[in-house]
């Protein structure tokens, strides 16, 4: 290759271009310099150095610098930064005189192109490959864009991709992106600036892989919105393809709430009671949206929500467990905030496929599964379908609140007595002699039914020393009408919300209500409830009843029986 005599000037800016590269430890090819360091390297006397070491003296440098700055056109400022990069600084007239400018770039690789003359293959490739290190995109996330960016771009990330976790439909990655590569709206995001992001990668090698992405993104976009957001959904900051690479940008979270609940001990005597009400009013309110019911009327519990008229606006999330149920610290919080994730088997419906999606054909994590899902081909499920995997989200959450972790999935957890004892887990495991954790059990021929290992899970929560009220009602809600088999019977989800909201008030009027233990005390009052209204004169609880009352008992909360009393 034949070079350009360099100067010191010229020599000195490349050293600084290189020297400033990111990330440091990455391959060249992936290496960017960030957009504000080019406007420091080359400032308006650094580059009359340059010029004037470079260029013959009868030329007009100033006015060379003017035009590579863009003063009155279209600056050059990154063609002439490649220029230093491959050695031929003098070749900016040729650049300028042609029009060529930074907007232009990149440049294709053609060997007869005009602003090539008498260049050398080697040459013209050098230029082509390094006017990359200066296009490093800026990422707006004040849009929810999609971008498709060239096979050799440099992306704005500090550090290279690390594919630590990953799932079905792809893999995520935790990246820090360079602050000046970030537009936000308005500068209350500027904290969001220096934060890490996730980068998720779509496994996109045929047509349903980049249906996959094309689903999740358009489910996305419906709540990603400045207006149609909602804080316990997941937010798409941007999305971008690289030839067949598919990516998606969202905020980094600091886990999934199964991580959480490994991770962090709950502290039943203390506020986590507050807080797990609330959260989980959130997330019910999010997928309430979701859902398509769009307005919360004032009043708790009482009031019907409209559902959004238009059909193609109501959807289900299709695959809700604690693995797809973030979580972000936040400052101002001791626990943080909770956020509905992983989109990829939403779906929304035309007014007539609303309720006419086969069961066997849904995408589900088999312990969460609802009983429709049992039938295959003969059912189709709907928006109950998310009701139960959510109650099953919900009972997890409380098991880990009055019991922690090891509760709900190790083989066995210790009790406050000190004696190890079967998990949650376990004991749906060995129920009716089988090897699944599902929450039903079904025999062929017979009605689904909700497992005999849950009942008991259920009661023994009830009985737990740190059992308040809420914690009593918001079991009764999941126990009476969410883990319900008939889908039909189940509530929809404005009513799961409703009810949660009328548990989160309580709890922030009466802190007995929300953190007093009363073992017992809220199936007393659900009881007496019942009695009085069947006119049945007693008082004592389901589980002291004569078996026949109790488990007629147990079937109208469930909606699969009429009381027969004999």
């Amino acid at each position: 290759m034949t070079n350009d005599a360099n100067g010191l000037s010229t020599d000195l800016a490349g050293r600084e271009i290189r020297s400033r590269l990111l990330p440091q430890d990455g391959p060249m090819l992936n290496q960017f310099l960030p957009l504000g360091d080019l406007q420091t390297i080359l400032s308006p006397t650094s580059i009359d150095k340059i010029l004037y070491e470079t260029l013959a003296s009868d030329e007009s440098i100033s006015d060379i610098t003017y035009r590579i700055l863009g003063s009155g056109c279209k600056p050059s400022l990154k063609v002439f930064a490649t220029l230093i990069l491959i050695e031929k600084v003098k070749h900016i007239t040729q650049f300028l005189q042609l029009g060529v400018h930074d907007e232009m770039l990149p440049l294709p690789l053609k060997f007869d192109a005009e602003v090539f003359q008498n260049w050398s293959p080697p040459e013209i490739e050098a230029f082509c490959e390094r006017q990359f290190t200066f296009m490093a995109p800026i990422f707006d996330f004040t849009t929810s864009q999609h971008f498709e960016w060239d096979r050799l771009v440099r992306m704005p990330f500090l550090e290279p991709f690390k594919w630590n976790k990953g799932g079905a439909h792809g893999r995520v990655a935790k990246v820090n992106i360079h602050p000046q590569h970030q537009v936000w709206k308005t500068p209350l995001n500027s904290g969001t600036q220096t934060s890490c992001f996730a980068v998720k990668r779509f496994i996109s090698k045929d047509a349903q892989g980049v249906a996959n992405f094309n689903k999740e993104r358009a489910a996305l976009l419906k709540f990603s919105g400045e207006n149609s957001g909602h804080k316990h959904l997941i937010k798409l900051l941007l999305s971008y393809q690289i030839q067949d690479g598919l990516h998606m940008i969202f905020p980094w979270a600091d886990g999934n709430l199964a991580e959480f609940w490994k991770k962090y001990p709950s502290k039943p005597s203390g506020k986590d009671s507050l807080w797990l009400i609330q959260q989980c009013f959130g997330l019910s309110d999010g997928l309430s949206m979701v859902h398509g019911y769009n307005q919360r009327l004032p009043g708790y519990g009482h009031e019907e929500d409209i559902a959004d008229m238009d059909a193609a606006n109501r959807g289900r999330h299709g695959d809700i467990k604690p693995e797809n149920i973030l979580f972000f610290l936040e400052p101002k919080s001791d626990r943080g905030l909770l956020v509905v994730s992983d989109f990829t088997l939403m779906r929304f419906h035309s007014d007539d496929t609303i309720n006419k999606t086969v069961a066997n054909m849904v995408g589900f994590s088999t312990a969460y599964c609802p009983p429709e899902v049992q039938h295959g081909s003969d059912i189709f499920v709907d928006q109950k379908y998310d009701i139960w995997t959510l109650g099953c989200v919900y009972l997890e959450f409380i098991t880990w609140y009055l019991l922690g972790y090891d509760a709900i999935r190790g083989r066995s957890y210790k009790t406050s007595s000190g004696v190890r004892v079967p998990s949650f887990q376990t004991m749906r495991r060995n129920d009716h002699g089988g090897s699944d954790d599902k929450y039903f059990s079904h025999v062929p021929g017979l009605p689904p039914k909700v497992k005999t290992s849950v009942d008991t899970w259920i009661s023994m929560l009830h009985k737990h020393e740190h059992c308040s009220d809420a914690i009593h009602d918001f079991l009764s809600l999941i126990d009476h009408y969410m883990l319900v088999p008939l889908p039909n019977n189940r509530y929809p989800m404005n009513k799961v919300r409703d009810e949660l909201q009328i548990i989160a008030s309580k709890c922030e009027e009466d802190s007995n209500y929300c953190l007093l233990g009363n073992p017992m005390g809220a199936i007393m009052r659900g009881v007496n409830h019942l009695f009085e209204h069947f006119g049945i004169p007693s008082f004592q609880p389901i589980r002291e009843q004569p078996p026949n009352i109790k488990q007629g008992l147990r079937e109208i909360m469930r909606g699969q029986a009429e009381l027969n009393i004999v």
